[in-house]
């Protein structure tokens, strides 16, 4: 196993003639030159991202190396020299039975028949992608099948076999088209669940929300703070491509899950409030989507957490 891998560090910063660490485990100086036993894995590491870069010419990339996803950044110095900015992944992919979902959520997501558009929203630092991962593996292992991820860049180690399924992690480059072109070709594939970073662009956004109506499983995350306002952003960025974006995406929509953090003390706590459209009270929430009434579905949200409690 390298050296690398197995030390806690923030930021790993690899030039020509230098190799510079920050937030070292055990020391205290905010940047230390590397220690001189990473030696021989640093040129190793350095030639990996300086070859990746050559071939895929995208800035922003990850490498695997020892099951550790190491994302990393590329830029160029006043001089022309490559410099590459490398931290390790953050995302934990935890048993998805722990995660503390309604057992009404958990078993409409790992129904074999289920399809639509899965979305994970919260702020910064939640957990989205971990918990959207926890599902990716146990949907494989509960129903089988092909799984196709696809994140720019990557930030969880999901390829292989899990259970009875596979998970395909795709390429994603700019260079090919990023997002837009990866999302295109994996709904040719007739893969049993696809499973995207957050949705940045009109275009993915259009693709996703089309691909939901069309009998796919298709888990994403996005950056937002509450239900009604993940809806609100995958909508705008729909609209463009799609003018009737919302209406397709009310038919579209299968779960949204709101994470948090809550503190106490030294430890933290994930919450989740979700939404489900399967319910009695689908229709009506669909309704409030295609009538632009987004912001009256939070109100759904705490009525379905209400219920989840009784039950």
């Amino acid at each position: 196993m390298s050296r690398i891998t197995e030390t806690d560090f923030v930021d790993l910063y690899l030039g020509e003639g230098f190799s510079d660490v920050k937030g070292l485990y055990g020391v205290d100086t905010k940047k230390i030159e590397a220690p001189s036993e990473w030696a021989d894995d640093l040129i190793r590491l350095r030639a990996l991202c300086s070859a990746h870069f050559a071939e895929f010419q995208d800035p922003e990339f990850s490498l695997i190396e020892d099951g550790v996803v190491l994302r990393v950044t590329q830029v160029v110095d006043a001089f022309g020299k490559e410099v590459f900015a490398i931290s390790k992944a953050k995302p934990t992919i935890r048993p998805f039975d722990l995660l503390g979902f309604p057992t009404e959520l958990a078993n409409t997501l790992l129904d074999d028949a289920a399809r639509g558009l899965v979305i994970f929203c919260g702020e910064m630092g939640t957990g989205k992608t971990s918990s959207a991962a926890s599902l990716v593996v146990a949907r494989l292992q509960a129903c089988g099948g092909i799984a196709l991820a696809m994140e720019d860049p990557q930030e969880t180690n999901l390829n292989g076999i899990h259970g009875q399924g596979r998970c395909i992690q795709m390429q994603v480059s700019r260079r090919t088209g990023g997002y837009e072109e990866a999302l295109l070709r994996a709904l040719r594939t007739r893969a049993d669940l696809l499973f995207m970073g957050e949705i940045r662009d009109s275009r993915t956004a259009a693709q996703a929300v089309h691909g939901s109506i069309n009998g796919h499983f298709i888990v994403t995350t996005s950056h937002s703070g509450s239900t009604s306002q993940a809806i609100e952003r995958i909508a705008a960025l729909a609209q463009p491509e799609i003018s009737n974006a919302r209406e397709i995406l009310a038919q579209g929509l299968l779960a949204i899950i709101c994470q948090t953090l809550e503190k106490n003390g030294s430890q933290k706590t994930l919450k989740v409030k979700s939404l489900l459209f399967t319910g009695e009270d689908a229709p009506g929430i669909r309704e409030k989507i295609r009538t632009g009434h987004i912001q009256q579905i939070d109100q759904d949200v705490e009525n379905q957490s209400q219920r989840s409690l009784w039950g």
